[in-house]
């Protein structure tokens, strides 16, 4: 069995201190969910079969000390412990830091990983359109190499990562939503090997299914901010939190959400 720790939606600021939403300090409250995350691969004694995977919005000012932050982060949490990690880009990240800092833990659709009986497919749904936006776009060309890798390889079991949701959300945060979703539903149709689809953006654990198999996907809980599932915005009072994927042999996928209290 494989675990993806998925954390999503960090938002860091340039300091360590400064507070957003709900009077959340991004680095803070995502410094806690990593040390209950590695807290719980070192009891289960799985720390080679675990990847932390990042799904989007690890800035929320574009700033290069966020993701400075980030990194000092993900080496005292993951690599001091001998954890894989990877990461996909969000909305937040349409800037030439995360390209810069991140290059090498850029999970692409051409760079796939491949963790036991499961390859791992990352996408980068950020606006082509504007580097402000909100929304994103699916690129063709990802949904082409992920097809070719999943027809390559029918004998694996295939896991899809993407920031934005896929299907609407019935909230305010379908004003940010993503182009050409449909090329992802069709990826989902046209492959029974393309077992689960997770995301992040909606800082809610959104669940639906998509294409002809009903693929589950799963969104996540934010590393800080919880936005409301609403018509008009807003913030819950739920906690910080990240999501356990369980990735067993046979193809079937094992969910729970973790928060994290103060």
């Amino acid at each position: 069995m494989i675990t993806i720790i998925q954390i999503t939606d960090c938002h860091l600021f340039k300091h360590e201190d400064k507070q957003g939403y709900s009077g959340v300090a991004p680095f803070h409250s995502l410094k806690r969910v990593l040390q209950h995350a590695v807290s719980w691969a070192s009891a289960q004694n799985t720390m080679a079969s675990v990847l932390l995977l990042i799904t989007g919005d690890i800035s929320g000012d574009d700033s290069l000390e966020s993701y400075t932050l980030f990194m000092s982060l993900m080496q005292e949490y993951a690599d001091a412990n001998g954890i894989a990690w990877a990461v996909i880009p969000g909305n937040h990240d349409n800037n030439t830091h995360f390209d810069n800092v991140l290059a090498a833990k850029h999970l692409t659709s051409h760079t796939p990983l491949t963790l036991g009986k499961w390859l791992i497919h990352g996408t980068d749904s950020r606006s082509t359109c504007s580097t402000n936006s909100a929304k994103g776009n699916v690129r063709a060309s990802d949904i082409t190499s992920i097809a070719s890798h999943v027809a390559a390889q029918p004998h694996l079991n295939h896991a899809l990562a993407v920031h934005h949701h896929v299907k609407a959300s019935n909230s305010w945060m379908d004003n940010h939503s993503l182009s050409d979703a449909g090329l992802i539903e069709q990826l989902a149709s046209n492959y029974n090997a393309l077992k689960v689809i997770v995301h992040g953006h909606v800082h809610a654990p959104l669940r639906y299914t998509l294409g002809d198999f009903n693929t589950p996907v799963y969104g996540c809980p934010s590393t800080c901010w919880q936005w409301a599932m609403q018509s008009d915005f807003g913030v819950t009072n739920e906690a910080p939190g990240y999501q356990l994927i369980q990735l067993s042999d046979d193809g079937s996928v094992g969910v729970k959400v973790v928060r994290i209290s103060d």
